[in-house]
């Protein structure tokens, strides 16, 4: 059950203002894909710097897949590939750090059409309600169930819990009136943590690409 837990954290709630976060995770996202060690290490150390709680959780939690992708690349000789995944997953740690409330009237900011904006809002939103779900569910039946049994019983309650979920949330949203015109963006404005994290963006990108042609 500690995977739910390091997930659950990986999800929480950062200080990170959105429109700074946005941009920030872009440059970063841009720099890790050059597929070098070095940048990716920056970029780890950049996040964990940040925000070491959720980006530790984020990566504990996702230990599995990173061990899988490890494995696979060694055997194919992409070694180089690992770094470069173990960062872009502490990239997505910061990014999901970000209320999807908060994200979708960023995203509004620059521009992004309020119905895609909103609609990548309820997107993240659900992600969270259903991976609480999940963990609620699984230690409520662990209790009572044991072996093949449990996971079978687990697969139906969670698939009936995320069907009952999506006509909750359809039928939320018919009920307010829910529409996706314009509304007026409400960003807190950037702290200097936040400034200081979009300027080691823009260096990394920097030394990124200033560097490329030496390499």
């Amino acid at each position: 059950m500690m995977f739910w837990r390091y997930l659950e954290t990986a999800l929480s709630k950062s200080n990170l203002e959105p429109r700074i976060g946005l941009i920030s995770v872009l440059i970063l996202c841009i720099s890790a894909y050059s597929f070098r060690i070095d940048v990716a290490l920056a970029v780890i150390m950049l996040t964990l710097a940040f925000n070491p709680r959720k980006t530790l959780a984020g990566l504990f939690a996702l230990i599995p897949f990173l061990t899988f992708f490890a494995f696979v690349s060694l055997f194919l000789g992409g070694f180089e590939k690992i770094p470069t995944m173990i960062a872009l997953v502490c990239v997505g740690c910061l990014l999901y750090g970000i209320q999807p409330e908060e994200f979708s009237y960023a995203l509004m900011y620059f521009r992004i059409p309020p119905k895609f904006a909103h609609s990548i809002a309820i997107a993240m939103r659900m992600l969270q309600i259903l991976i609480r779900d999940f963990r609620l569910t699984s230690e409520a039946l662990r209790l009572s169930f044991k072996g093949f049994g449990y996971y079978i019983k687990l697969l139906k309650a969670f698939s009936a819990i995320t069907v009952l979920r999506a006509f909750a949330m359809a039928e939320t949203l018919y009920s307010r009136r829910f529409d996706f015109d314009r509304r007026m963006v409400r960003c807190r404005r950037p702290e200097l943590r936040d400034w200081i994290l979009l300027v080691l963006s823009v260096l990394i990108l920097c030394y990124t690409y200033l560097t490329r042609s030496a390499l």
